[in-house]
């Protein structure tokens, strides 16, 4: 993996350039800048796809733990009609909620040694958080 955080997009070709790039710029970039991967244990790498696409059926949601990499992988999906009627900023607040949410759930379930998850996804909350992004947006 390229950096320690990647964050991407597959976006349907009606998705505003600003929504499907510059909002993942902007997730990665925080990432990279406040979260220490290392602080947490033995992993190298996260990587994050979301995927906004009409076709539900087109991806598939998931998320992977490579051992010999030391990496996790997720691909998961945002729901294409949401981000369509909302804001640059109202999608960047789905992604950041999607990012912990998806987390939570799966980290969990992979049981990766020598990995404090739970710090982990405290840490990029309390970041996010700080960012005003989890906060409801126009409260």
């Amino acid at each position: 993996m390229r950096d320690p955080f990647v964050v991407s997009s597959i976006s349907w070709r009606e998705v505003p350039l600003e929504v499907a790039i510059d909002n993942v710029v902007s997730i990665e970039e925080l990432l990279k800048a406040k979260v220490q991967l290392s602080d947490y244990g033995d992993i190298a790498g996260v990587a994050f796809i979301y995927v906004i696409e009409q076709e539900e059926d087109f991806y598939q949601d998931g998320f992977s733990y490579r051992p010999k990499l030391k990496e996790i992988h997720t691909q998961i999906r945002l729901p294409y009609h949401e981000v369509q009627k909302s804001t640059q900023q109202e999608v960047l607040h789905m992604m950041a909620a999607k990012y912990i949410e998806t987390m939570q759930q799966w980290l969990p379930r992979k049981k990766i040694a020598n990995f404090d998850w739970k710090r982990f996804v405290q840490d990029v909350q309390d970041v996010f958080e700080r960012q005003g992004w989890l906060a409801a947006v126009g409260a």
